[in-house]
């Protein structure tokens, strides 16, 4: 059963908003480890024990945060994917998702590549289910690029992990401004070559 960081009835929804915002700021920017719920309640004019009666606790607060960027970044990217004619304009527009959230939400991603040690098994789990669908998208695109029909191999399973290990990673590693299409293209390019060199049968396990 999901953790329920915040209460749906508890708070109106403006201040609901703005307790995820001060959250999601403080723990992207600070820290998850750093931030206690002092600082929390100091941002939102609050004494500290008040906030009980509006979170379970600091870490389902945190839950709430990841799973709910995940699960953005997988709805909007099976949204972008739909209507692609092509096996290639279905990479390119996952890649773009990836892209547009990244530059749009870094907070948001930053959570979710750094904090997600913070949760529990549990909270663990659930937040894995949520990223094997978002993988699931990105393999069948690999698979059907590598010609595999009615099967999934381990190494098209690999290439998945890698690309994906690669946007994280620039995401994080970005240092310079690049254009949103410009930067879509050049991971697209990248991507498409891990791909063909993962055709290479000396590759193959």
């Amino acid at each position: 059963m999901p953790a329920a960081s915040i209460y749906p009835k508890s708070l109106p929804g403006s201040a609901r908003d703005r307790l995820l915002d001060v959250a999601l700021e403080l723990f992207a920017t600070r820290g998850y480890q750093a931030i206690g719920l002092r600082d929390l309640a100091g941002q939102l004019g609050l004494h500290a024990g008040s906030l009980y009666a509006h979170i379970e606790n600091k870490q389902c607060l945190l839950f709430e945060l990841i799973e709910g960027a995940v699960s953005d970044l997988l709805a909007d990217t099976k949204r972008r994917m739909r209507g692609a004619r092509t096996q290639r304009d279905r990479l390119q527009r996952f890649v773009h998702a990836f892209v547009a959230f990244n530059l749009a939400e870094k907070h948001r991603l930053v959570l979710v590549t750094r904090e997600f040690v913070n949760l529990t098994d549990e909270q663990q789990r659930e937040i894995n289910l949520l990223k094997s669908s978002y993988a699931a998208l990105l393999r069948a695109i690999i698979a059907a690029e590598r010609g595999e029909s009615g099967y999934i191999s381990d190494r098209t399973g690999l290439i998945t992990e890698a690309v994906i290990g690669m946007l994280y990673g620039q995401s994080l590693w970005q240092s310079t401004q690049v254009p949103e299409q410009k930067l879509t293209d050049a991971l697209t390019h990248f991507v498409v070559g891990i791909v063909n060199g993962g055709k290479d049968s000396a590759l193959e396990a």
